[in-house]
């Protein structure tokens, strides 16, 4: 039996857990063998221990120190709930829109051979394992939040490096997105299909670029909108007959002084 008298609960192995060698209180991890309908690489059943109750202040590294001594780990897996696939991992760190795991998780340890899976299933009810040692000790408490504090500040070379790529990666979207939307037929059926050039840069006077540019500005500005057209067109019609009454009027009083002779 296990040191509170229960050594497994609903196929789970419980095993104690003390923080330090000197604690007192003893938690308890329950663990199992991995099982899932869904397959997935990273997690494979044969070598993937799946383990509950994980105390918040368990560490990545400190799982695979304590889980080592049954196997060699491959990697941990820390999620909030089970889950078949692996975690998400921030591809820019700094600019991560994923939250933290807060609280108590589960973890799934990974070996790189399926006979620490059965090691790890015929541990004695007795045992009890240290997380945090003199020689790998275990950061809480003001040490813990010290580091994470310092953690905040980052190289000015390593934030260049990683907005250089997230830029890069957003221009080369930006530029598919575009490919494929010129690909794609309008109502009529029609692709329509351009090339770009590259221009090769001409060193220009200022006050030629800025002829240029009051030029463009007064294309741009006249009928640019559709209303726009159409009020020049209403205008030019109201023009054309406010133009033939007059030469109506016009013909009217010629007649009547009868200097218009058409014949």
């Amino acid at each position: 039996m296990s040191v509170d008298g229960v050594s497994s609960v609903q196929g789970f192995k419980v095993v104690g857990l003390k923080f330090k060698e000197e604690s007192k209180g003893i938690h308890q991890l329950l663990w199992k063998q991995h099982s899932v309908r869904t397959f997935n690489a990273a997690k494979p059943v044969e070598r993937t221990l799946f383990v509950v109750n994980v105390p918040p202040y368990c560490t990545k590294e400190a799982f695979k120190r304590l889980f080592s001594v049954y196997g060699k780990v491959v990697d941990v897996f820390f999620h909030k709930k089970p889950s078949s696939g692996p975690p998400q991992v921030a591809k820019y760190p700094h600019f991560s829109l994923i939250p933290p795991i807060q609280g108590f998780k589960v973890a799934y340890v990974v070996f790189s051979h399926p006979s620490a899976i059965k090691k790890t299933l015929s541990v004695p009810p007795s045992t009890v394992l240290v997380l945090s040692t003199k020689e790998h000790p275990v950061l809480t408490g003001v040490q813990k939040w010290h580091q994470e504090y310092n953690e905040q500040f980052v190289k000015n070379a390593k934030l260049s490096e990683e907005i250089k790529a997230l830029i890069e990666e957003y221009d080369k979207k930006r530029a598919e997105e575009r490919a494929a939307a010129q690909q794609e037929p309008d109502d009529e059926g029609w692709v329509t299909v351009t090339s770009v050039k590259k221009k090769k840069p001409q060193l220009e006077k200022v006050d030629e670029l800025k002829k240029k540019k009051k030029k463009k500005k007064k294309h741009q500005l006249v009928n640019f909108y559709t209303f726009q057209h159409r009020q020049a067109k209403m205008d030019h019609l109201a023009q054309l007959r406010k133009k033939f009454e007059e030469d109506k009027k016009r013909i009217t009083l010629m007649k009547a002084s009868r200097k218009f002779r058409p014949y």
